[in-house]
């Protein structure tokens, strides 16, 4: 049975649904359905082979009091009355019971609420006495200079942003150059996607609250995402691809925007001073060959001729940026033909310090093993060791003694930390 997409209209509620719902509890429905409507792509609605419905009722009348044109719909053909009697009364029922304390130990109780979980009283005092406690449920991660992706807690949370973007990096398999030092395909097969986790970790330790964001080598969908469902202000991401900008839009909301252009224009696209937080993944030079473009710095023919493009680039995102403000650069090494680094994360370093921008925090994040251990023998024939991190290089406009007051506090807070 596939999904598709019908006219509202041509879909009629069932007489004998069983189902009621309160009116505060259907006024939190159609507000779900209006904030978070790929939810009806998971659950589409059920109809037999006339249009009536056999699962969702309460969802269709939502629906149109959200003013939905169309809705996703799975068709159920051929059933007997019985069976259709059957499945409405079991679509209905409910066979299980909540886990309460592990809901209010990784749910806000808040927004469980607003989701229409009804919640005993008595479950909040059963819930873990020490929630919060540990550094990740407080920060996301450990605020320390390294950053563990391997960690349970980290998988976990990138599992469920994936599942949120859907960006599985479509528009861009195959640009990964067959390198046996670059690491990004073992991990992400074949294509390299930014972290989501680190792009939350970003936008909630390095922006004020309701931020204006932006990014001069936007790439993927990814912090353009992160960035509004955390509810920020704006993203603006310039990207060179019109076929990747286009499908950057179409996978977020309106708050994010992708501008196809060169990253050296993003002035003309920008005010100067008008920005909260600056942050790109610039191209890691050769390891990822985007398009054949000639102002592509990935299709540069020497590592000076891509610096001198991220050099222009980020010399002209500085003056987008306001004063006591941050800029977070994640970056990695490459290594020449004949396998010297050609220390590229030292010359970012260089370039914003040369703009005025110190050097504030340098944070190694540490990537997925993936097939690094296949590698190692070949490797270590040479005497290299396998790279399996990258830099976050954070860097601070102006002084510091404005952070306390100018960014918000990461004292715990469920509410705010939780996806």
């Amino acid at each position: 049975m596939e999904i598709e997409k019908v006219g509202i209209n041509t879909i009629k509620n069932n007489p004998k649904n069983p189902r009621t719902i309160k009116n505060d509890k259907f006024q939190k429905l159609v507000k779900s359905i209006i904030e978070f409507p790929q939810m009806l792509e998971v659950r589409p609605i059920v109809v037999d082979d006339d249009g009536f419905v056999l699962g969702g009722n309460m969802r269709l009348k939502a629906c149109r009091e959200a003013g939905l044109k169309e809705v996703p719909i799975i068709r159920f053909n051929n059933l007997t009355e019985k069976q259709k009697d059957e499945f409405i009364v079991k679509d209905n029922a409910s066979f299980g019971d909540w886990d309460f304390q592990l809901l209010k130990t990784e749910w806000d109780e808040k927004l469980l609420i607003d989701w229409s979980i009804d919640i005993p009283k008595e479950s909040y005092q059963k819930s873990h006495p020490n929630v919060g406690s540990a550094l990740h449920e407080r920060f996301v991660a450990p605020p320390f200079s390294i950053l563990d992706t391997k960690q349970g807690y980290w998988s976990d949370r990138k599992k469920i942003w994936r599942e949120l973007i859907g960006d599985n990096g479509e528009s861009r398999q195959n640009t990964l150059v067959e390198n046996p030092d670059c690491a990004m395909g073992a991990i992400n097969n074949g294509v390299s996607l930014l972290d989501p986790v680190l792009s939350e970790i970003i936008t909630k330790w390095f922006s004020p609250l309701k931020s204006n964001i932006f990014d001069p080598f936007a790439g993927d969908t990814v912090f353009g995402y992160v960035s509004t469902y955390e509810n920020h202000n704006k993203f603006i991401g310039i990207e060179l691809r019109e076929e990747q900008a286009t499908l950057n839009n179409e996978r977020t909301c309106e708050r994010a925007t992708y501008i196809c252009d060169d990253g050296r224009n993003v002035d003309k696209h920008i005010e100067k001073g008008t920005q909260d937080l600056l942050f790109s993944c610039p191209p890691y030079y050769d390891l990822e060959v985007y398009s054949d473009l000639e102002n592509d710095a990935s299709n540069q023919e020497t590592y000076e001729e891509f610096f001198e493009i991220i050099d222009d680039a980020f010399t002209k995102s500085i003056k987008c940026l306001k004063d006591n403000r941050f800029a977070v650069i994640v970056v990695g090494d490459v290594r020449d033909k004949d396998g010297f680094y050609y220390d590229y994360p030292g010359d970012i370093k260089r370039l914003f310090m040369r703009e005025g921008m110190k050097l504030y925090n340098d944070i190694i994040l540490s990537d997925a093993i993936g097939t690094a251990g296949m590698r190692a023998n070949s490797f270590m024939r040479k005497r290299k060791v396998v790279k399996v991190h990258q830099n976050v290089l954070v860097f601070y406009k102006g002084g510091i003694e404005t952070i306390p007051n100018d960014f918000p506090s990461l004292d715990f807070d469920r509410e705010k930390f939780i996806i």
